[in-house]
Order: C-alpha cells, then structure tokens, then sequence
C-alpha cells in the first residue's frame, strides 16, 4: 500500500470514528492506523472526542497549540491543519488537534425565505448556538489536559471552524487564546459572511489571517473587508498573509509565516 492509500484509509477510519457509539468497532481499527503514543481520547459525560497530541521538541515550551480543521473534516483530510499540528513542536510547542463537532452545515442551512424579497434572507445569530455551544464543549474539555503544559495558548482553525471559533471567544471571552491563526475563514451565506468579517475585528487579541491557494471565494472577497474593518476597530495587532503555492512550497511557507508572527508577538 502507498503513502497516499494509507493516509486515505487514516482518513476513512477516523471520520467513521466520529459518527459511532463509543467502543464500537471502528474505534479499534482506528487504532490501528493512527500512532499510538499521539491518540488521545478525552471522555466527557456519555461522549469522547478524538484528539492527537504531539510533546515539543525543544528545551524551551512556548505552550500548547491547538489546530482545527474546517468543518466537518479532520486534520489527516487537511493538508494546513495537519502540517500546523506537525510542525508545532519542532517550533516549540505541545501540540494538538481537535476534530470539530459532526454537524451538518451548508449554505441552505443558513438563510430563510423572505417574503419581502426575492432575497433569502440570513439566519439570527442564534442560529449558531447548538454550534458554538458543541465546539465549547470539545475545547474546554480539551483544556482540562493542558495543566501538563504551561504556558502561552495558540489556536489554529480553519473555514468555518474558524468562524465558529471567532464567535465561541465572543461569547465566552475566558476561553480566549494568547493568539489566533484563521486559515481561509468563511461563512457560505454573504450577510454572514459580512458580518463574520466585522465579528473578526472586534477581537481583543493577535490575529494572523491566512488564505491559501484553495481559499473559495467567500474567503477571497471578504479579505479586503476585513482588512478595512481592522482598521475601523483599530485591531492593531490584525495581519493578513496569503500563501502562493501548494504542496511542499506551500507548507514550508506556512512554517514560516507562523514562525515569523509568533516570534514577533513575542509567543
């Protein structure tokens, strides 16, 4: 089997493991393919949730990042989120990554019927929270693992885990990470989107914002927004940076990008 089948089989494994009971089947296969000393199960209530977790690999921890990939995939079946968890420990951090709650999400999903128009109109805000209120769960009982590594706190989310992030530090200001890195953000309904973009500015903390070469266009028209409502907010410590390539080139530039905003920001 090549490189390529075994990560698709990873992959396979690890969505299935997200959709069963827990002790069922799947869960033991999974096992098999994913390298024990990183599988990690954190139980909580009837439900456990799937982590990967990697120490750092320098003398001096910076702390712990966790990476997130767009809803609803899994960090094997994103090239960014899984070089981010990869890479996080070379450049001093523990390092882990999360998959994000197994709820469906899509365009019509987000907008009504609106008998003024011949517009849809978007959902209320409320909407999102079964969403939000999901996500929290996971990472709250994630940071009850994370009394073993001190230090500063870095998220890495992606697409519209990314938006459900922004709005989950909204709503609950004390689980706000040191940093935030947003990789290709959107939501797939344009009011939403807009307002994402504002909701984005309004945090109180460093954001690094990046956009790849996949980026779909709701992250590629938003981006000049989001830089006007920074300003507007007067987020000083808002930075966009696209990346230009794929593949090898692209991951490398990643690595660097991160690295050259952590160590500005002093992380």
């Amino acid at each position: 089997m090549n490189k390529k089948s075994v990560i698709a089989v990873m992959a396979t494994l690890w969505l299935s493991s997200t959709l069963v009971p827990p002790g069922a089947d799947a869960n033991d296969d999974l096992q098999r393919y994913l390298p024990p000393d990183q599988l990690r199960w954190l139980e909580h209530e009837d439900n456990r949730y799937l982590a990967l977790y990697q120490p750092a690999q320098v003398n001096f921890v910076r702390g712990r990042l966790l990476s997130m990939p767009d809803w609803p995939l899994h960090p094997l079946q994103s090239p960014w989120v899984r070089h981010s968890y990869e890479q996080a420990p070379i450049l001093g951090w523990h390092s882990w990554a999360l998959v994000p709650p197994e709820m469906a999400l899509q365009t019509h999903q987000l907008q009504q019927h609106n008998p003024a128009s011949v517009h849809p109109q978007p959902v209320d805000e409320a909407f999102f929270e079964p969403y939000i209120a999901a996500l929290q769960t996971r990472i709250q009982r994630l940071s009850t693992e994370f009394s073993d590594n001190p230090g500063f706190t870095l998220w890495v989310m992606e697409g519209i885990t990314a938006a459900m992030a922004v709005k989950l530090i909204q709503q609950q200001p004390e689980l706000m990470p040191d940093a935030l890195v947003v990789i290709d953000m959107y939501l797939p309904q344009p009011q939403l989107n807009r307002s994402l973009s504002e909701q984005l500015a309004k945090l109180q903390l460093p954001v690094l914002e990046i956009s790849t070469p996949e980026a779909n266009q709701w992250v590629t028209s938003s981006l000049d927004l989001r830089r006007q409502y920074s300003q507007k907010h007067q987020q000083v410590n808002y930075r966009q940076r696209p990346l230009l390539s794929e593949g090898t080139s692209g991951q490398r530039a990643l690595t660097s990008t991160l690295k050259g905003w952590l160590k500005y920001h002093g992380f």
